[in-house]
């Protein structure tokens, strides 16, 4: 019976909400409506439980002593003040965000605003350690994943097409140095020989392919963005709806149980 109960409200909220959708008429268009209703109650409900559980959270690491107790203590501060200053914000102008409201000018303008923009500026950095992990060329797909990078940032980046060539061959002479180091050590004469004339020849080539890509490099990293990289977004985003699909049918069905315990 304690599980009976939230299993039956499942089914049936997840049956009416499926058939509204394929039939747009009374009674079902305004149980829908009505669902949706209630979702938004539960949902500010669920807010408030999870606010009380972070509170709970840091006020018990202060009443410990815990190592990360300042941290705590300021969040609950910060969290008092911003509750107090919105409300009273909201009681003597109408709206906590209006463009006289103080709430507004001072601690969102002054104080949300840079902290937000100082997280998301440390953001970058781990941003760019992960793609400096996955770019570097130790097979094949990450290979063309860098080459593909390459090309997209050359070819958004203002005047990335004029400077693209010397960046190819520079980058290309780097990296046909650092095979020549690492490899001369481990290779006989005759292998040697073939790696130094196919570097030579790679080294030639380099800027007929920078002139090419000079010309090109728009059109390309237009044609990356609009075919290969679409179709992959389009099977990704196949994929997550049928995954949201099949979860939620093992949700109405009862299948999938875990939210009850």
């Amino acid at each position: 019976m304690k599980k009976g109960v939230p299993l039956f409200i499942t089914f049936i909220s997840g049956f009416i909400l499926i058939v509204a959708l394929f039939i747009p008429h009374e009674p079902f268009g305004s149980l829908q409506e009505r669902f949706n209703d209630w979702y938004i109650i539960v949902s500010g409900f669920t807010l408030i439980l999870g606010i009380d559980s972070l509170l709970a959270y840091h006020y018990r690491k202060i009443k410990r002593k815990e190592k990360e107790a300042p941290y705590s203590f300021a969040l609950l501060l910060t969290f008092i003040i911003t509750l107090l200053w919105g409300i009273y914000s909201g009681i003597k102008h109408g709206n906590p965000f209006a463009p006289t409201s103080t709430f507004l000018r001072y601690f969102y303008t002054y104080v949300f605003v840079p902290l937000q923009a100082t997280m998301f500026s440390l953001l970058a950095f781990f941003i760019a350690s992960a793609a400096y992990r996955a770019f570097r060329a130790r097979g094949l797909n990450a290979t063309l994943l860098l080459i593909s990078a390459g090309i997209v940032m050359l070819g958004r980046v203002p005047k990335g097409e004029d400077f693209s060539p010397y960046f190819i061959a520079v980058t290309f002479i780097l990296i046909a140095i650092v095979c020549i180091l690492e490899a001369l050590p481990r290779i006989s004469i005759y292998e040697r020989v073939l790696f130094f004339g196919l570097a030579i020849i790679s080294l030639i080539l380099i800027f007929p392919i920078g002139i090419f890509l000079k010309t090109k490099l728009p059109l390309l990293s237009d044609w990356i963005m609009n075919v290969p990289q679409l179709g992959a977004k389009r099977g990704l985003f196949i994929g997550i709806s049928l995954g949201a699909i099949a979860m939620a049918l093992r949700i109405i069905l009862g299948i999938e149980r875990t939210y009850l315990k």
